[in-house]
């Protein structure tokens, strides 16, 4: 999935911000393994088009376990996307997530 990312894609998550080498390093393996291991609900994608720049919002709901720790949280997902060369990449992705109560 790497490759849909711009070369100076930005990500925010956890409260910081890394570059797409420093997201590969840090972040994504252990991205990967929430994902495949915490079942999650996606709500509708808003999709908005401007000329060569999108952006599209979701929010979800993620529920399972995860290194031990019981996982019931609410999160949400902004991605901005640019055109170039009529090929749609992502130039920046936030995360945000907050637990929810049982």
């Amino acid at each position: 999935a790497l490759h849909l990312l711009t070369d100076d894609a930005l990500i925010l998550e956890s409260g910081g911000i890394e570059t797409k080498e420093e997201y590969r390093a840090h972040h994504l393996p252990a991205d990967i393994g929430f994902a495949r291991a915490v079942p999650r609900e996606r709500g509708p994608i808003h999709v908005t088009v401007r000329g060569d720049v999108a952006w599209a919002a979701s929010a979800s709901t993620s529920r399972g376990e995860y290194q031990g720790r019981a996982i019931n949280s609410a999160g949400a997902e902004l991605m901005v996307l640019v055109r170039d060369a009529g090929e749609w990449r992502i130039a920046a992705i936030h995360w945000s997530s907050r637990a929810l109560r049982s």
